[in-house]
């Protein structure tokens, strides 16, 4: 290993741990300015206004525990070990729907546990499947540039997985698994004419699940085209988002001051990109919008410096499954997509997210630890 190679790691490192603290002291302020007035009113939850600040500071610890521990695991091991974990993390999406163990909220089956103790498995698939297609992907026998020989199998474990998450239902995060496997296989060098047409079947498929779906995706597309149509009904969430985006301004209306926050349904979750809009700005958001851009492009730098196939796809993938989720969370804030339910990494609340999120940037770590020291398989 040259001197050089050394320099260049120990940043990249360095940035990519200081960004996702700042991502995570972030998140832990906008959970609890967010929550805190609605916390005091909720019974349920003993009327404690720091509830959820809590709750979220134990995940945060839980996570960079595992952060830590996994960086100091051998990224190549889960090579061997992406099947195994794919399966698994299969079987536990199926077992949102029995009975005990799965848990339904809102007339969504994406959870499974007990009490307190909750699991999202759509969370965990996410990373799994990132780590399988890596692997696939990566064999020196991989054909995929041959649809037959190559390209289907990836794409028909790709499709599983989707469905199952659809059928959650979870359209959102169905997407972004999508997206981001698509974007894997355009790295590992699929042809773009095959890529277009899992595209446009792709989105064919989205649309008919809008339409003759579940009946509240309908309700979300044509309050998406006409949201003052049903202000106070599916379109209210939607509305006040805008307003408290529209209502930030350049400097925000000061931390704590916001209004929007007692008004939306998901404030500390998937809406908290509004909250944090409306009270710091143009300035905030961008804020923001840099450090995970900053993440996305760290990740992608130690792709491009890893010599190993597998862990180049591995960390480019994290960086791009990380870059689809906050896209598409801040695109159903701002407006521009129909609404759907798709956290803002690092920042909103939610346990299964932050746990994997940061389990993802320790396998990061550790590629980028490692970068240079494998030769090409």
């Amino acid at each position: 290993m040259t001197v050089a190679v050394e320099r260049a790691r120990r940043p990249a490192a360095h940035a990519l741990v200081n960004i996702t603290l700042a991502l995570l002291v972030i998140g832990i302020v906008a959970v609890y300015d967010a929550s805190y007035a609605r916390s005091m009113d909720l019974s349920r939850n003993g009327n404690d206004g720091a509830y959820f600040l809590k709750r979220q500071a134990v995940y945060a610890a839980l996570g960079i525990f595992g952060l830590v521990f996994v960086s100091r695991f051998d990224y190549s091991k889960l090579r061997r070990m992406a099947g195994p974990l794919l399966f698994l993390s299969i079987i536990l999406l199926c077992t949102v729907w029995m009975p005990v163990i799965g848990i339904t909220k809102n007339g969504a089956a994406r959870w499974i546990g007990w009490k307190a103790v909750q699991l999202q498995p759509s969370e965990l698939v996410k990373l799994t499947l990132t780590i399988y297609l890596a692997a696939l992907l990566s064999r020196g026998t991989s054909n995929i540039r041959n649809f037959l020989d190559g390209l289907f199998v990836p794409l028909a474990v790709i499709g599983v997985v989707v469905l199952l998450v659809e059928r959650e239902p979870d359209l959102g995060t169905a997407g972004v698994i999508g997206l981001t496997s698509i974007t894997l296989l355009y790295l590992a060098g699929a042809r773009k004419r095959h890529l277009m047409a899992i595209g446009a079947a792709g989105m064919a498929l989205v649309l008919a699940a809008a339409l003759f779906g579940h009946g509240y995706r309908q309700g979300r597309l044509k309050t998406f085209l006409n949201p003052e149509l049903d202000y106070y009904g599916r379109g209210y969430q939607v509305s006040r988002g805008l307003v408290a985006v529209g209502s930030g301004g350049l400097t925000g209306v000061g931390l704590g001051a916001g209004r929007e926050k007692f008004y939306l349904p998901e404030a500390n979750t998937d809406f908290i990109f509004a909250t944090i809009a409306e009270e710091t700005g143009l300035w905030g958001s961008l804020l923001v919008i840099g450090l995970l851009f900053a993440i996305a492009r760290q990740g992608i730098c130690i792709g491009r410096r890893t010599k190993d196939p597998f862990g180049a796809l591995l960390a480019s993938g994290i960086a791009t499954m990380i870059s689809w989720q906050a896209a598409i969370n801040m695109a159903v804030v701002t407006g521009s997509i129909p609404a759907t339910g798709v956290p803002l990494p690092f920042i909103s609340y939610g346990g299964s997210s932050l746990l994997i999120l940061l389990v993802s940037i320790g396998i990061l770590l550790n590629i980028a630890s490692q970068s240079g020291d494998r030769a090409r398989a």
